[in-house]
């Protein structure tokens, strides 16, 4: 895995530092001991697991935000950067110093972990039970009180905001910036569990260490947090409020902690929960005693509801809301209906057209009107034994090429036309085997425009004798072609880097330009290291283009590595799309978005199974952001189109006998009929629960005082 040579060096340094610190911080009249470290884990297992539990719970959550933000855009780094401005880019440029970035780089990770380690390890070593439930407890706290923030206040790291701030942690080596790119999704920044955490260990310190058994610990860490704050700052990770937030979020969990501890820990005491668990399952008679119990703890608070039942009915309330709302926009792709077995598709404006399969291999296509939920279906008949020789066609591909008014279907020698708006399949067949299509809609969007590469020249395919050379173009050797609306575009052999894109309507225009897919050297060192090939910049070749009338996306072969930059046609401004240390291809552009496909963390030297597939990705160029579509898993996604509100895509089946999909991702946030329905009783139902839940509580509150 791409950074686990540094994040294993993190891991040591942590660990080791915490045991060699032991003997400063152990408590009088403890040692420190070989058979200690082996029956810590005997004393206090829960206590260790309920803390490292949050390691497990931070991945999966951080895979669900980036799911929540690619579906949902839900982001307050705007309203942050509105009440801070640039105060933390004045302290970053006031103490800028590469010795300063590189110690700070370590102690921001290995610091962390240290803390962490320590906070655990050393109640719990000492076998201080009193500390240990409470310490540990806040600190699983304050990750739970985190993750409500986390998944629906979005706020991002500050470099990646602030123009000018640069995110120095993440860029100190291309090693580094690969383990935070697959670890964090630089949108967990409010509240900063980087201060929450040390900061609840040192008030829970204050709290409940009485007799200062613990206080040279005690000021070490708040040192410690201190000094965090200054490195999230200058490293350009976190906001000012960020570390205000975790402060906030550190004092909520030590009062949890301090209101739970006692209940908590009675039932899960490492000391009787064998013994609990033995006498439970001893006889039979024993669980029905318990569930009995309960049972009738439960009744009798139903019948004499208290404050405490109503303010539980109102937090389920809300649970069950926001529930909903992140299950419908955490599900927002959903397989193509009328599509059984795709073999390939595509997609532009409002339509869709999948090439689908039968039992028997032949194929129809499947048209799909997506805004208007209609679906047709045309046989192909592509594989009828004898024409299908005849033509050539046995083991010809399929490609669908789509426009706004038509779509083609290119099986070798045969071509397809469609006309959406007559939804009927006009057939021919050509002479020679073209190199490549490219299909656009003539001005009154009812005549298709087709042009063709044959011994790379390009061939008008619409004039009367169906092979008229398009004169526009003198080039002899044009390797690719691609069309928009009423504008071509092409590369030719002798300016591999130069895409070319001429106007057929009216004033014949055209324009070149040449793509630019450098990155830093040390980027590129980066990619040598994973792939063991040079970046080739001097046989650079684009392989794939797609354009709208503002953008050129190009696809870059670099030997090492393809890259996808984007160009602004009316600027000549270019940027690079996705992670330029990674393999990308079948980029696709529409409606103010860039889709396309991408092996993000893969390491040809050392490839890692969930590395090996295709995932999909989608920047939105007027926020000039990119979002996954798919976090890494085992599954290909490929082939990606930009519709209308829509992306589209072909997905593998989870399982080997499973058949391929064609899945529609809503770029709009969309809520099934039945959770507007859960929503709005939950809403209904708040209002008679809160003023239910006040009335008794001021009603408790003064009998207490009246007992008093």
């Amino acid at each position: 895995m791409a950074g686990a040579g540094v994040y294993v060096t993190w891991v040591t340094v942590s660990l080791l530092s915490g045991i060699l610190l032991m003997p400063v911080f152990r408590v009088s009249g403890k040692r420190v001991t070989l058979a200690g470290f082996v029956d810590v884990f005997r004393r206090y297992w829960i206590h260790i697991a309920l803390v490292f539990s949050i390691y497990v719970w931070k991945d999966i959550l951080d895979k669900l935000d980036r799911t929540l933000m690619a579906n949902t855009h839900l982001e307050m780094t705007p309203f942050i950067y509105a009440i801070e401005g640039d105060l933390v880019l004045f302290i970053q440029q006031a103490f800028l110093n590469d010795a300063l970035t590189f110690v700070l780089t370590h102690f921001y990770v290995a610091g962390y972990m240290l803390l962490v380690f320590t906070a655990t390890f050393y109640f719990t070593y000492f076998d201080d039970r009193w500390m240990s439930d409470r310490i540990l407890l806040s600190m699983f706290f304050v990750y739970a009180l985190a993750v409500p923030f986390y998944l629906f206040f979005n706020v991002r790291v500050t470099g990646d905001h602030i123009p000018e701030m640069e995110t120095l942690a993440y860029h100190l080596t291309p090693e580094i910036q690969t383990w935070f790119t697959r670890i964090d999704p630089f949108t967990n920044g409010m509240p900063s569990l980087h201060i929450g955490i040390p900061f609840a260990v040192w008030l829970g310190l204050h709290r409940w260490d009485h007799d200062e058994r613990w206080k040279k610990y005690r000021i070490f860490v708040g040192w410690f947090t201190a000094l965090t704050g200054f490195s999230i700052i200058y490293l350009g990770i976190h906001w000012l409020l960020d570390i205000t937030g975790g402060i906030i979020v550190a004092y909520v969990a030590v009062r949890c902690a301090d209101q739970c501890h006692d209940w908590l820990w009675y039932r899960l005491d490492e000391r009787t929960f064998n013994a609990r668990l033995a006498w439970l399952f001893a006889d039979i008679n024993n669980p029905k005693i318990v569930i009995s119990g309960y049972s009738q703890r439960i009744f009798a608070w139903l019948t004499k509801p208290s404050a405490t039942l109503t303010g539980v009915v109102v937090m389920l309330l809300m649970a069950a809301t926001g529930g909903v709302l992140l299950y419908d926009a955490a599900h927002q792709h959903i397989p193509a209906e009328g599509v059984s077995h795709p073999s390939g598709a595509a997609a532009a404006d409002g339509w869709l057209v999948a090439l689908d399969a039968d039992d028997e291999g032949n194929l129809s296509a499947v048209i799909i009107d997506i805004e208007n939920e209609i679906t047709y279906h045309e046989n192909l008949y592509l594989n009828e034994g004898g024409n299908q020789s005849q033509l050539g066609l046995l083991n010809a591909s399929t490609e669908v090429l789509i426009s706004e008014n038509h779509a083609i279907i290119w099986q070798g020698y045969r071509i397809i036309t469609l006309n959406f708006s007559n939804p009927v399949l006009v057939e021919r067949t050509t002479d020679p085997l073209y190199t490549d299509l490219a299909l656009l809609d003539g001005v009154d969007g009812e005549n298709a425009k087709l042009f063709a590469i044959h011994n790379g020249v390009i061939f008008n395919l619409q004039s009367n004798n169906h092979g008229e050379v398009f004169t526009p173009i003198s080039d002899s050797d044009v390797i690719l072609i691609d069309g928009e609306g009423d504008s071509l575009s092409w590369v030719s052999e002798a300016s591999p880097l130069t895409a070319n894109i001429i106007t057929l309507d009216g004033v014949q225009n055209t324009l070149s330009v040449e793509v630019n897919a450098t990155v830093n050297t040390a980027m590129d060192e980066q990619v040598l290291a994973l792939t063991g090939t040079v970046v080739d910049y001097d046989n650079a070749t684009i392989t794939g283009i797609t354009f709208d009338n503002n953008y050129l996306i190009a696809e870059v072969n670099l030997s090492a590595v393809t890259r996808l930059v984007m160009v602004n046609l009316e600027t000549g401004e270019q940027r690079i799309l996705g992670d330029p240390l990674f393999p990308v291809a079948e980029p696709s552009i529409g409606y103010g978005h860039v889709a396309w496909q991408h092996q993000q963390f893969l390491n040809s030297l050392d490839p890692v199974e969930a590395d090996l597939d295709w995932d999909v990705s989608y920047h939105v160029i007027a926020e000039n952001r990119s979002y996954p579509l798919h976090i890494v898993d085992k599954v290909n996604q490929t082939s990606p189109q930009v519709m209308i509100n829509h992306i589209v895509w072909l997905q593998e089946g989870e399982k080997e006998d499973d058949p391929p999909e064609v899945r529609i991702f809503s770029l709009e946030e969309t809520f099934e009929p039945y959770s507007s329905t859960t929503m709005q009783v939950a809403t209904i139902l708040l209002i008679p629960m809160l003023v239910i839940w006040m009335i008794q509580r001021q009603k408790e509150n003064s009998e207490r005082t009246e007992e008093e």
